[in-house]
């Protein structure tokens, strides 16, 4: 096993070396609730493995940094659904890419309801988020201005991207 986690390790896959290392350990452990394996091998081979280098991001903990953010959104004078895509942000906290991509289809107003389909999810499943009541009412102005298209947050040359 430890040959194995190695070499994605030493390819520069540490995270994915972890992982690796703890579903094997899951499967080990498995083992050893239905008395299949006495032991876990990988429990040892924890420290061997090249520890990931955390990345952290920048993030508004003040409230008056907070305030002062949603204030400049307020204010911005740029596209209307780039605008409305900031209002978004802070209120429903998706990755960029998948508010980006969203598509008209994904949300039910009705219901107040989005619907991520796995495809665009970073763990492959789909994710259902509800929509609070602004929310709802930025994407009802957002419609009325760029509701043609299948994507709400399309290019300003085409509705197609």
């Amino acid at each position: 096993m430890l040959k194995v986690l190695k070499s994605v390790d030493e390819r520069g896959n540490h995270k994915t070396a972890k992982r690796l290392r703890a579903t094997i350990g899951g499967v080990f452990r498995y083992a050893i609730a239905t008395t299949r394996a006495e032991n876990d091998p990988t429990y040892a081979l924890k420290g061997a493995l090249t520890a990931p280098t955390v990345t952290h991001r920048a993030a508004i903990t003040d409230p008056k940094g907070l305030g002062a953010l949603l204030r400049a959104i307020e204010r911005f004078d740029g596209q209307p659904t780039t605008r409305a895509a900031l209002r978004l942000m802070p209120i429903l906290f998706p990755r960029p890419g998948e508010l980006r991509m969203a598509e008209w289809s994904e949300f039910d107003l009705g219901k107040g309801e989005w619907t991520i389909p796995a495809s665009r999810m970073k763990m492959r499943r789909p994710h259902r988020s509800p929509l609070p009541r602004q929310a709802i009412e930025i994407l009802r102005e957002l419609h009325a201005i760029a509701g043609r298209g299948k994507l709400p947050f399309h290019s300003v040359r085409t509705v197609l991207r």
